[in-house]
């Protein structure tokens, strides 16, 4: 049996909804140009995507879900290399790594991996700045033709930059997906630790954000949907949570 539920906050005075779960609920899916409302699964957006293509990794049993799914976009011209959540060692393991291919992270018998941003959790920064200089370069906020060769290319994530976000973290034994209606990548960060994660990610943003999940009622879960932009914005993969129990 696997569980999963559904908790709502309010973090630094914008609404933020969770799904907590376990770990084996967890896959990554091609949902093919539909919003996630539109989804019959429950769980959030995924990565990157330009048209039909992915350009963000995006792998289920060791495959692409879909074309461009092994390998992160190149953005503003120049190599990008993007965290990314692995599961391996046939689903009972976690680990991230900032990777151009997944192949990269030369882990044996990976399940599912999906990638974004990394939020390095575990990692001590005396201050904002110095997370965003590790996650893009010094001085690249907001401007594509700074952002540093072999980064993360995260130019848009600047100190005052909130928008729509995505994340999915691992506390040491539940998954957490997080959908943020506005918030910038440091409070992104800090909400991911105070639910306890040691590893996480942001996933794609802005009107690709979006969330389904369940509500019990009368012993009964009962989809429900979070699309903080509103756009029902069709997307190309999913986190998927596929609980046989929700609570």
């Amino acid at each position: 049996m696997t569980v999963a539920q559904h908790i709502s906050y309010s973090h630094n005075g914008e609404t933020v909804h969770t799904i907590k779960a376990d770990l084996a609920a967890i896959s990554v899916v091609d949902v093919g140009a539909k919003s996630v409302k539109d989804q019959a699964y429950f769980g959030v957006n995924g990565t990157f995507f330009s048209g039909a293509t992915l350009v963000g990794i995006a792998m289920q049993n060791g495959s692409a879900v879909r074309s461009g799914g092994t390998r992160t976009g190149q953005a503003c011209g120049t190599l990008t290399k993007r965290g990314t959540m692995f599961c391996y060692n046939g689903g009972s393991s976690i680990t991230t790594g900032v990777v151009d291919y997944a192949s990269e992270a030369s882990l044996s018998n990976v399940k599912w991996a999906i990638g974004g941003y990394s939020l390095f959790p575990n990692v001590s920064y005396a201050n904002s700045d110095a997370f965003y200089t590790a996650i893009h370069g010094k001085d690249a906020a907001g401007d594509c033709n700074k952002t540093k060769a072999g980064s993360q290319n995260a130019f848009r994530f600047g100190p005052t930059t909130k928008n729509q976000r995505t994340a999915i973290g691992w506390d040491g034994s539940k998954i957490w997906l997080a959908v943020f209606a506005n918030e910038n990548a440091w409070g992104v960060r800090q909400f991911m630790i105070n639910r306890g994660c040691n590893l996480a990610i942001m996933l794609d943003g802005g009107g690709s954000s979006q969330m389904k999940y369940a509500n019990v009622r009368n012993g009964n879960p009962v989809p429900a949907n979070f699309d903080p932009r509103g756009e029902n914005r069709p997307i190309y993969t999913m986190v998927r949570v596929a609980a046989t129990d929700w609570v």
